[in-house]
């Protein structure tokens, strides 16, 4: 563990009271991202900003959002949250009838119900199993055929927090001429990604969880080769090119992916959101990572020594990421769950299973608090 990033805990007042290891839920907020907050909403009460849309903020958020996946700030389209940019995709793909898409059985709903609306529209969703909480490249495969349009998964499942092999996975829809799609909140934060080199088409995340922003903030990153190609569902004064000329009604759509951003922004959640990238691309992903894998190991091993079973893919280091899901030994998941809140533990229950997920400023103390509870 890097215990150089203890003193970022400052910026955590709820670590003076509990052991937060809930971030694949919704993450605690930095007094950074308070300052930012208060800072805009007080210039706003007082007169001192009068402006509506916090632009240099703005632009600076964007800068930052294409540097956590590797993209062009051009790329990325500010949103409320996943589903909001899973369905600009899912709604912005020109389908025929009888076309068909892939995703898995362990997909968080965000990643499922963008995709099943589009029965309407004769659009088949295949799901490919996940054997032992694994999805296979192989089964994926399997399903694919010539009427095969996209192939849509996230970044970490959400239960047990396996990580797709997003490149493996991409190059065969690279190859195929598919689109691929990520649901990218439970990884971006905690893992680094390049979804160009994934191959991927289009991401979409909340800032919530492991990018540690306001409720209600999030991305889409939109490859630039196909921004043009996808039709906007929903068009709005924004996401034209000129937003300034209130009296025009012909304007084009922006040729960016700012043309799917229809109104006008929640600029107090954007500041917080900028804040907390700020913060996180200041102490370096791929250090974050680390940290990250080293909290996990010293759980697993807390966990195995105490005999309670992994349901989290374990084996391999490429399969994992910040979560890792167990079960009680005796008695259920929802007494375990109680006993852990009691004790001022914070981590979630999901189905029987007791899911943790510990971010770069929790130390082995906070796993120690947690494991000392475990009857």
């Amino acid at each position: 563990m890097n215990e150089d990033l203890t003193a970022y805990r400052r910026y955590f007042p709820i670590t003076q009271r509990y052991a937060f290891l809930n971030h694949a839920s919704a993450a605690p907020l930095s007094t950074r991202v308070q300052e930012a907050m208060q800072r805009l909403i007080g210039a706003r009460v007082t007169g001192e900003d009068l402006s509506t849309d916090g632009e240099a903020i703005v632009v600076h958020l964007r800068e930052m959002c294409a540097e956590l996946v590797g993209g062009e700030p051009e790329e990325i389209a500010l949103t409320r949250n996943t589903s909001h940019g899973l369905n600009i995709a899912a709604n912005g793909i020109l389908w025929r009838p009888g076309d068909n898409l892939i995703t898995a059985q362990t997909e968080f709903p965000a990643n499922v119900y963008p995709w099943t609306n589009l029965s309407r529209k004769g659009i088949e969703v295949r799901f490919a199993p996940a054997p032992d909480n694994r999805i296979l490249v192989e089964d994926i495969e399997k399903l694919l055929d010539e009427r095969t349009r996209l192939v849509a998964l996230s970044f970490v499942e959400f239960y047990t927090g396996y990580r797709n092999d997003l490149t493996a996975i991409g190059q065969i829809c690279d190859d195929r001429g598919i689109f691929f799609s990520a649901d990218a909140i439970q990884g971006l934060g905690a893992l680094p990604l390049d979804a160009r080199a994934a191959k991927l088409d289009f991401l979409s995340t909340g800032a919530a969880k492991w990018l540690m922003g306001p409720i209600g903030t999030g991305f889409f990153w939109c490859r630039k080769e196909f921004t043009e190609h996808l039709i906007p569902a929903v068009a709005g004064w924004r996401g034209v090119v000129d937003t300034d000329d209130y009296f025009r009604y012909d304007s084009p759509l922006r040729s960016d992916a700012r043309r799917f951003e229809e109104g006008s922004p929640n600029v107090a959640g954007l500041w917080g959101f900028e804040a907390s990238l700020s913060l996180l691309l200041e102490v370096g992903i791929p250090r974050i990572e680390a940290h990250i894998m080293a909290l996990t190991d010293y759980l697993i091993v807390g966990l195995q020594d105490r005999g309670y079973p992994i349901i989290s893919p374990i084996a391999s280091r490429s399969e994992r990421s910040g979560i890792i899901t167990f079960l009680p030994k005796s008695g259920s998941a929802e007494e375990l769950h109680q006993s852990l809140t009691e004790a001022d533990v914070v981590v979630s229950q999901r189905g029987p299973g007791i899911r943790v997920s510990p971010h770069f400023y929790n130390t082995g103390e906070d796993i120690d608090r947690l494991l000392d509870v475990l009857p």
